[in-house]
């Protein structure tokens, strides 16, 4: 299994939390140079776009750019917006790992990611059935944050309810914080490592072996 997505995921949070901490501390430095720094920006990558877009034409950065909201007084919401954007990176990340070890396992599920991690999750052991309701979590919170305007709803609920004691209820507002960020990649990370099937040493070329034989 490919976990560089992982690692490119984790660098990139890394970076967001070490550049965003040195400006806050600097007070985000002198703001009007916002429109400068939109220009820089766009030689950060070799190419503005890799296909032919038509939006290519149009002009970038011809007009003057302010911040219409200072981030020193909306610190809070742009941190949280953040944590929204990564979560959601997140959960792409692992619905395509889930894919993959079900069709290591030449297994079938839904099309959405609960289903994958209820089917895999018959081959995991009890120890690790935390991870399998973390991931199950991070599900939930993404879908509260990108679809239900950061209140949770009965479907959302529904996802967590038979492991998280209280469960929340409708409308509650959903609060994380970046620690949750590591805490989701740890149960993600250990889900699949423990659902992915393991080739034997002594097995024949092309034969996949579960790692654990789990009873049920």
């Amino acid at each position: 299994m490919d976990w560089e997505r992982v690692n490119i995921w984790t660098n990139t949070l890394y970076t967001l939390i070490q550049s965003i901490e040195i400006a806050r501390h600097r007070r985000f430095g002198d703001l009007t140079e916002i429109g400068n720094n939109i220009l820089s920006a766009a030689t950060w990558t070799s190419q503005q776009c890799s296909y032919a877009s038509v939006l290519v034409s149009e002009p970038f950065g011809n007009h003057k750019v302010t911040f219409r909201r200072d981030p020193n007084k909306h610190f809070q919401q742009i941190a949280s917006q953040i944590i929204k954007m990564l979560i959601q990176d997140l959960v792409t990340i692992m619905d395509e790992m889930l894919s993959e070890a079900l069709a290591a396992r030449k297994e079938k599920a839904g099309t959405f990611p609960q289903s994958k991690i209820e089917k895999l999750s018959l081959h995991l052991s009890s120890d690790y059935k935390w991870a399998a309701h973390g991931c199950l979590e991070l599900i939930a919170a993404r879908n509260v944050l990108t679809h239900s305007n950061g209140r949770w709803n009965e479907k959302s609920i529904a996802i967590v309810k038979t492991f998280v004691t209280p469960a929340p209820k409708n409308g509650d507002r959903l609060i994380i914080g970046f620690p949750m960020l590591f805490r989701y990649r740890k149960a993600m990370r250990t889900f699949l490592n423990e659902i992915a099937p393991k080739v034997s040493a002594s097995a024949p070329p092309g034969r996949i072996e579960n790692r654990r034989r789990v009873t049920h």
